[in-house]
């Protein structure tokens, strides 16, 4: 048996090798090229044995701190097996063998191939993922990138128009949406907007398809107001900034639309994205992240709790004697949490039994965050359910639960 640890950076990974605890054959350091994997597989095939001809699957185990370096890829493609080091570990499995903590990338390397000895039965396994799966997940997370893009690019626009045009910012509900966008685009001061009468004004709603009366009487009046002064410098540099900035906001709108688009398409087509989408909340881009975490592996996760332990929303608990702290769980995937959240936010808004669980909790002196944390907690021991006994959600048989439970718990009361 050949234990790999590989400690990885984006140009190059440094590796060791151990057949047995403690028991290093070589460190080596490869570069992060196809050239770099075969220096790799050359050495794990040198120290395997001249009498096999090429390592059995069960001969290599390898361990990494990022499933989604291609090495992994690499060395899944020969059929070796992988475990996942999670970064949050590694500091008290560095404690294990220095007291001192210190971080070099020979020794976490050597750490992680002495752990993959002893402890593999405490680490998770990397499986391959099948086509869909790695193609959602990466437009997923690109297009979370893009989202992020976007927020900082509201932010900015935001900071800009209060500099030099704030009543642009109550002409429409959403400053981000299309039409407050073109609008603004096409007068970009007060003074261009000023100059506009009530049938222009509703001529363009009209044409941007938002002939509300409410909105248009709202703009009329904003417009018909004295403009807070601003220097005549300020008001043509910033007005310069806000085009440009709408001219980038619009082209990352349009490029998660796409996004939004081909997510949806390969939704439709897969059952087992179909499932959750019965989720109260759950449309395209969530069900897609609900089934890039699950996958097609009914072992990967043995119970709800392991689910929620990876995206965060079940709490941490410390107990020692009398000492009982429950908090929050920092080491978690960041991206599943953020997509747990927007679950919960959006089940808010459609499902009745979803907004009375939130108020109970908050009834009970939590704040925002943490009800919220805890409808998701709910949520996910749903998602898991389903995917456990590949089933669909049905909101008539959950509903009819929570009766059978809260009938249990006055029963017992009584």
């Amino acid at each position: 048996m050949l234990y790999v640890g590989i400690d990885w950076a984006v140009e190059n990974h440094t590796v060791t090798l151990l057949t047995q605890p403690g028991k290093v054959l070589e460190s080596l350091v490869i570069a992060n090229t196809l050239k770099g994997f075969l220096t790799l597989l050359d050495a794990i095939r040198r120290h395997i044995g001249k009498d096999k001809p090429a390592p059995s699957p069960n001969d290599v185990l390898f361990i990494i701190e990022d499933r989604n370096q291609r090495l992994v890829d690499f060395l899944l493609a020969q059929d070796f097996i992988g475990y996942l080091m999670e970064p949050s570990r590694m500091p008290g499995y560095r404690l294990r063998y220095r007291s001192s903590g210190n971080k070099t990338d020979p020794d976490d390397a050597f750490i992680m191939a002495d752990v993959l000895c002893r402890d593999r039965d405490q680490l998770p396994t990397i499986s391959p993922m099948n086509a869909t799966v790695q193609t959602l997940k990466t437009l997923l997370m690109d297009r979370e990138g893009f989202v992020r893009d976007q927020t900082r690019l509201i932010n900015r626009l935001t900071a800009c128009l209060r500099q030099y045009y704030p009543e642009a910012l109550e002409l429409f509900s959403d400053v981000a949406g299309k039409t407050a966008l073109a609008f603004i685009a096409a007068y970009p001061d007060f003074a261009a907007a000023h100059r506009l009468n009530r049938e222009q004004i509703q001529q363009f709603l009209t044409e941007h398809h938002c002939p509300r009366t409410k909105r248009l009487e709202r703009i009329v009046e904003l417009l018909a107001q004295e403009p807070i002064a601003a220097p005549a410098a300020v008001i043509e540099t910033k007005r310069r900034l806000a085009l440009h900035i709408i001219q980038q906001l619009q082209g990352v709108q349009a490029t998660v639309a796409e996004y939004d688009a081909e997510i949806q398409r390969i939704g439709t087509e897969n059952a087992e994205v179909q499932r959750f989408r019965g989720l109260p909340g759950a449309g395209p881009q969530i069900a897609g992240g609900l089934y890039t975490l699950f996958g097609d592996d009914r072992t990967r996760f043995k119970s709800a709790m392991a689910v929620q332990s990876l995206v965060g929303t079940a709490p941490r608990t410390i107990q020692s004697g009398k000492m009982r702290v429950v908090c929050f769980r920092f080491g978690c995937n960041g991206f599943y949490r953020t997509q747990a959240q927007q679950l919960a936010l959006s089940a808010l808004r459609m499902s009745a039994w979803a907004k009375q669980y939130y108020r109970g909790k908050r009834a009970e002196g939590k704040r925002h965050q943490h009800a919220l944390r805890c409808l998701a907690n709910l949520l996910m021991k749903i998602a898991f359910a389903i995917w456990r006994d590949q089933t669909v959600y049905d909101e008539n048989r959950h509903l009819a639960q929570i009766m059978r439970h809260q009938l249990r718990q006055k029963s017992s009361m009584a």
